[in-house]
């Protein structure tokens, strides 16, 4: 019978008892550490949310009051008739216009905007004030110090709102509120001045509809420091303040349990010191109890350590050889060869995934779920997934960042960037594959694995996040193009082509922010007027030596802004003011000609070519064109056949609308040959006199259709025109439609 053979197990015996007793010690007070720590982080946390929270609530209270000031600048600005007449000295004796019309102006501006408790129109011209529902004398009015004050102002609408104040209401008693004093018209004053008033018991009901009891503390003062909203004492350790760039107030708001927070803080700073000793001690046991059992294994890996650095011939000499040498070697060189195999799959395996990745991107390969999933076990990548999404990070002026960083830093920074995101992606029940496809994008693709998350939605999430981190860390900025969510591998191309075409719109929705495709689709995406109606109008004042092309200029960019472009878009834009200017040179004398072809075209087609925003591309095309404005001007200036021109053309703005002038008037007028006249107007100008005339002419009229109701056969004899007939034919041969056709569609853009 074969008799049981156990070991004894000493040495397992030995490390059992060592390390439970230090176990048993020290992972209680890591967990004290933990605790202590975790309420550090809610602190900080809490710390944190209050900013924000204090930051939002304060722009929700900027916007309203600024919603207020915005909408009465409007309003006078916009000389409606409604509010306008009560001003005009003309109508303050009629009931109608100066007191009902005016009138029923206030009460739906009261009624659009909750907050405004009372308005009131003061009249200079005869010291009246109207409210909505009363007329009375500036002497008698019970708020009539505001007014007062207003008028003996140095200046015209120097403050935004007024400090907290006993005011005016609608009821009698005056009451605390804020005020807004605005001048008509804004530029003097001359007229009076318009008072809105907001009680400080309206402000408050808006914070509380912001806020919840439980969650903050809140206080809200003005300039001064009276109090508008709240009663949040300054003794708490989590208090934030913050000031309004706009009104000037004051908004403090602290924790609900803020002291808590301090009581915790301050005992864990000695629970520290305590687990520090403990922890201190319980390192220096580890560490006498590892060397003592560590000998056995110290003594191999050194006799390892020493074969592995000797050659292979010296081990294998003659008459040094034995079994356990050639053990040894043979165990050297099989880790050697190990190493340097897996070291070089490494290097093979990163440079496969990348290309996989660009291949998948780009469409170039298309791909079934069964093929995918073999290639991405092969690569040791993760391969489950419910929905995919795609997102692209882009550096901002690339140029600017290589100059700033030698190439040592920048692979350093877009190597910090890729780890960034994954590290935002932990916790999120999603994985991250990042690749940088080019020299200023990192391409992420989101791998979601909960049915229950939108992909877009964490994408998004990510995104702000990791804008966030670089607006906080680095000393450049980057901006996200997020595609839509999609759940089959064959159409991740589409999302990455889609987070692309997202990125397009950075020039019109800004750097330095996200954008997702959604939000730039056909049924979303507005734009602005037709933008080529401004082109002619630069060409043509920039051919005819006037300065109107800086308005229109200014218009054309004001359009861009108001509307939703994509960098193709506006690349094609300006491309097309290019040869539309280049076209309008052409016809103009040689000398003026050379100043267009001898580089001035050249810098506009850089600046189209090198633009990052459209405040640069602005600046850049202004520079240009101003310069080329002025050396025309220069140039023109030492003609003396352009002075007369000059002369001409100022003649014919001043007299356009007589029906008898012609080349022949003018040859009277200025005894000058009508043939020198046309021929010079041609050379100088780039366009023949009946034209010329024709389009001043044509300008007026569309002012006229615009702003008044004049009939077309008024608008005929106004402008210089016999007959409606010659009128209709000239204006939509330059314009492209009839006068009537104009005025309709002006009054549906208005």
């Amino acid at each position: 019978m074969r008799k049981n053979f156990s070991l004894n197990k000493t040495w397992f015996r030995r490390l059992l008892f060592s390390y439970v007793t230090i176990f048993l010690l020290i992972v209680p007070l890591l967990m004290i550490i933990l605790l202590m720590a975790f309420s550090e982080l809610s602190r900080k946390t809490a710390v944190e949310s209050n900013e924000i929270f204090t930051k939002q609530l304060l722009q929700s209270i900027d916007n309203q009051m600024k919603l207020i000031d915005n909408t009465i600048t409007n309003e006078i600005a916009s000389d409606d008739d409604m509010l306008s007449a009560f001003f005009n000295p003309a109508l303050r004796d009629d009931r109608y216009y100066s007191g009902y019309l005016s009138s029923l102006k206030v009460k739906s501006l009261m009624a659009t905007m909750p907050l405004i408790d009372s308005i009131y129109l003061y009249r200079l011209s005869d010291n009246t004030v109207q409210t909505p529902y009363s007329v009375s004398k500036l002497a008698v009015f019970n708020d009539k110090q505001l007014i007062v004050e207003a008028l003996q102002a140095s200046g015209l609408n120097q403050h935004q709102w007024t400090n907290v104040r006993k005011g005016y209401t609608e009821q009698g008693e005056p009451s605390e509120v804020v005020s807004l004093v605005r001048y008509v018209p804004l530029n003097s004053g001359n007229d009076g001045l318009i008072v809105v008033n907001v009680q400080l018991q309206a402000i408050a009901h808006f914070v509380q509809t912001l806020t919840t009891q439980k969650s903050n503390h809140l206080s809200l003062s003005d300039r001064e420091g009276t109090p508008i909203y709240g009663d949040v004492q300054g003794n708490d350790a989590l208090m934030m303040e913050m000031h309004s760039d706009y009104s000037g107030w004051a908004i403090k708001s602290s924790v609900a349990n803020g002291n808590l927070f301090r009581l915790v803080s301050a005992i864990s700073k000695y629970w520290i010191l305590v687990c520090a000793i403990f922890f201190s001690i319980g390192v220096v046991w580890i560490v006498v109890v590892t060397r003592r059992n560590y000998k056995p294994v110290e003594t191999i890996i050194q006799r390892i350590q020493l074969f592995s650095q000797q050659k292979s011939a010296e081990l294998f000499r003659k008459g040094n050889q034995d079994e356990f040498k050639f053990i040894d070697t043979a165990l050297v060189n099989l880790m050697e060869q190990s190493n340097a195999y897996q070291k070089q799959h490494e290097e093979d395996l990163i440079f496969k995934r990348k290309h996989f990745f660009f291949e998948w991107m780009d469409g170039n390969r298309p791909l079934q779920y069964e093929e995918w999933h073999q290639e991405m076990e092969s690569l040791r990548m993760p391969s489950d997934f419910v929905s995919l999404c795609v997102s692209v990070l882009e550096i901002n002026k690339h140029s600017t960042f290589t100059s700033l960083y030698s190439e040592h830093d920048q692979n350093l920074l877009k190597f910090v960037l890729s780890s960034v995101v994954k590290e935002i992606a932990i916790g999120r029940n999603v994985t991250i594959w990042s690749e940088w496809t080019s020299k200023d994008q990192l391409t992420i693709l989101h791998q979601v694995h909960s049915p229950e998350i939108e992909p877009e939605q964490i994408a998004s999430d990510m995104a702000n996040d990791m804008m966030q981190w670089v607006q906080t860390y680095l000393d450049f900025n980057i901006t996200m193009g997020i595609g839509s969510g999609v759940d089959r591998i064959e159409l991740v191309h589409y999302a990455y082509a889609e987070a692309l075409e997202a990125l397009e719109y950075k020039p019109s929705l800004g750097e330095d922010r996200v954008i997702c495709y959604w939000q730039i689709k056909p049924d979303g995406k507005q734009q602005s007027l037709d933008l080529l109606e401004y082109i002619p109008a630069i060409a043509f004042s920039l051919r005819t030596g006037e300065d109107d092309w800086q308005n229109s200029f200014a218009q054309l960019f004001d359009g861009i802004r108001r509307g939703l472009y994509a960098r193709k878009e506006l690349d094609n834009l300006m491309s097309y003011m290019i040869f539309f200017i280049d076209k309008e040179f052409k016809d103009l004398p040689t000398d003026v000609q050379k100043i267009w072809t001898n580089g001035v075209k050249d810098k506009l087609q850089k600046a189209v070519d090198d633009w990052e925003t459209v405040d640069e591309l602005q600046f850049m095309l202004r520079n240009v064109l101003t310069e080329t404005s002025e050396a025309i001007a220069a140039l023109r200036e030492m003609s003396s056949h352009y002075i007369l021109i000059r002369k001409i053309k100022g003649y014919m703005e001043e007299h356009y609308h007589n029906p008898d002038l012609s080349l022949l008037h003018l040859s009277e007028v200025f005894h000058v040959h009508m043939k020198s006249i046309s021929r010079t107007f041609k050379e100088e100008i780039g366009e023949n006199f009946i034209d010329y005339l024709t389009r001043i002419r044509t300008e007026h009229a569309k002012e006229l259709l615009v702003h008044t109701e004049h009939s077309i056969q008024e608008i005929t004899i106004r402008i210089g025109y016999l007959h409606p007939n010659t009128f209709i034919r000239s204006f939509k041969k330059l314009v492209g439609q009839t006068p009537g056709d104009f005025r309709k569609t002006a009054q549906v853009k208005s």
